[in-house]
């Protein structure tokens, strides 16, 4: 998170809402500590207004700051934790000498310029260790230019919402549907409407990330076209159908798949570069499980599918797995839609997770 350059104060160390938003849509959730575990207290999803982001970024700070304003109104919102797009950021891994462990930030100021193309006087940037040995020392480095997170947070704050923090979405994704307890590397697959974030995780630090043109509603539009449906018709029968390989369902699957064959030979080709990457970014572990996420991981069919053709085991991400467990109580949101939320339930973690 880039909170060492805008360390919180102690009166801020409230429970804060985590809020995730593309050009079109902002969601948000609240998490409550209960003897049951972490259950979502408030949650809402939102239309952002035309003209107020574009390709990540705020393209008019007074508009998008009106639009928060009565988001912060109509939920009574204060602190949150702000999920700032991938196309906003650099990630990086930084390999240094083991001595820059006594002052990694000095050490990461060094080589900053060599890997991002912006200068480190006009960068704020974060860092997680993933390996350190006698000689080495491996960080997980995230950047954004210094005059793109003022925007975000003098946008914020005009509208009365304090930001505690602003981080990468695929590190709040990796919080959330990494279980604390796995050691491995694994590779989440981020399904949305029209991009795919595609992260690998190793001990939950996302340590590689990269976004794909390519979402659901393509998927949509080609089943559409295809069979000359209606918009709406069509989604339903992506929703019902999904990669069914009922006779009955035939024409589904076959306009479905070839679209599924796209997002199959992506992940495959970040799966070979990790196995042939791992051991020279750090001797870190091969992927050994596929998480699906984003509000079209869930179609039916899909993970079987991923999972023969990819020979892993992929598997529909738990968005709760940190917070809870369903043998104690059920969240009052749907499994499905919690797909959706899992950015923001990352977010919301933070409060609780310590990395």
């Amino acid at each position: 998170m880039l909170t060492r350059l805008f360390p919180t104060p102690a009166f801020l160390s409230l429970p804060a809402v985590g809020i995730d938003f593309s050009d079109n849509t902002m969601r948000f959730i609240a998490l409550k500590e209960t003897t049951n575990g972490l259950i979502p207290s408030q949650f809402g999803e939102m239309s952002i207004p035309e003209g107020c982001m574009k390709g990540g970024r705020i393209a008019d700070e007074k508009l998008f700051g009106a639009f928060l304003s009565e988001v912060r109104k109509k939920y009574r919102l204060k602190y949150v934790r702000v999920a700032i797009p991938e196309s906003q950021t650099y990630s990086f891994i930084a390999t240094l000498d083991s001595l820059a462990a006594k002052d990694i930030q000095s050490a990461i100021e060094l080589v900053l310029e060599d890997n991002i193309p912006l200068r480190a006087t006009e960068t704020v940037f974060d860092y997680h260790v993933v390996s350190h040995s006698e000689d080495v020392l491996r960080v997980q480095v995230v950047a954004i230019a210094d005059v793109s997170v003022q925007s975000f947070c003098d946008t914020f704050l005009s509208a009365g919402l304090v930001p505690v923090s602003f981080e990468l979405d695929s590190q709040a994704i990796a919080r959330a549907v990494v279980p604390t307890e796995e050691e491995g590397a694994c590779m989440i697959v981020d399904f949305g409407a029209n991009r795919t974030g595609i992260t690998i995780a190793t001990k939950g630090i996302a340590v590689f990330t990269s976004t794909l043109e390519f979402g659901g509603n393509m998927l949509v539009e080609k089943l559409q076209k295809d069979l000359a449906l209606s918009l709406e018709d069509a989604r339903q029968m992506k929703w019902e159908y999904g990669l069914s390989k009922n006779a009955e369902h035939k024409a589904v699957f076959e306009s479905l798949i070839s679209g599924v064959i796209t997002l199959k030979e992506e992940i495959a080709r970040r799966s070979v570069y990790w196995q042939e990457k791992k051991e020279e970014l750090g001797g870190f572990p091969a992927i050994s499980t596929v998480y699906l996420c984003g509000g079209h991981g869930n179609m039916k069919g899909l993970a079987d599918y991923l999972s023969v053709e990819l020979k892993l085991k992929v598997v529909p991400a738990n968005p709760w797995v940190n917070c809870l467990s369903f043998d104690r109580v059920i969240p009052d949101i749907s499994s499905d839609l919690a797909m959706s939320y899992v950015t923001t339930i990352g977010l919301a973690l933070a409060e609780y997770i310590h990395e």
